[in-house]
């Protein structure tokens, strides 16, 4: 049999939207910088919107570990400077001499 007349996929084992759907959503999201991600492109208007609730959810859970981590930075850095005066009395011992 000629290659011509056989179909590319076997439709009974491969179904997409892509070639046959009317209609197809693009679930996107922008964060606050503004970069644009593309979460995916569904058949249906509910799966796009389950694909952006799951992206909404992992982005904030992340952005609320990222307070955390710059909050324990945050306080290790300033434990390092106040054990570190050398920076400090200098910059009282140029301000002293500028009053005089």
């Amino acid at each position: 049999e000629s290659m011509s007349k056989l179909p590319a996929t076997d439709p009974e084992h491969f179904q997409h939207p892509w070639g046959t759907a009317e209609k197809l959503y693009k679930s996107e999201a922008v964060d606050p910088f503004g970069t644009k991600y593309l979460l995916g492109i569904y058949a249906t208007k509910e799966e796009a919107q389950k694909a952006f609730k799951e992206w909404s959810g992992e982005y904030d859970k992340a952005r609320e570990d990222m307070k955390v981590e710059m909050a324990q930075w945050s306080k290790q850095e300033n434990a390092r400077l106040d054990k570190d005066t050398s920076a400090r009395d200098r910059v009282k011992k140029i301000l002293e001499e500028a009053r005089r």
